[in-house]
């Protein structure tokens, strides 16, 4: 029974945060307690809700939760291997060359190219003649 006494729970985890090892069912807390932990969750949710509401006018607060976004994108960074770092560097860069040369046309050049495109097509689905006349 002690080779049970530890067991890694939740889901496979190949890179990122280390693995949670939870005690045995048999050691866990009794349901007491997990219900006195979801009434204090509860009672402090309403508050952070209203906090969240209000409209902020102070300019520090807009830039702070800039700066929490680039955190954000920096630890997403740090756990990618770096043939993913390349790929993601490599979409970015074909989607800048698109949007470039999508803004270079007018719509009348959009609209010729597409024309010419159809009828340099084969018209494949037309019906053959056979036979006489």
């Amino acid at each position: 029974m002690s080779s049970y006494q530890n067991v890694a729970g939740g889901r496979l985890r190949l890179k990122g945060k280390p693995l949670h090892v939870f005690k045995a069912k048999a050691e866990a807390a009794d349901p007491i307690s997990k219900k006195k932990r979801k009434k204090h969750k509860h009672r402090y949710a309403p508050h952070s809700q209203v906090e969240n509401t209000r409209p902020s006018t102070d300019t520090t607060d807009d830039n702070h939760e800039a700066a929490k976004d680039g955190d954000e994108a920096t630890a997403f960074e740090d756990h990618l291997t770096p043939a993913e770092r390349k790929f993601l560097e490599q979409t970015r860069q074909l989607e800048l060359q698109r949007l470039a040369k999508m803004a270079t046309k007018s719509h009348h050049d959009r609209i010729q190219e597409f024309n010419q495109y159809l009828a340099n097509l084969t018209e494949h689905y037309d019906i053959p003649k056979v036979g006489p006349g």
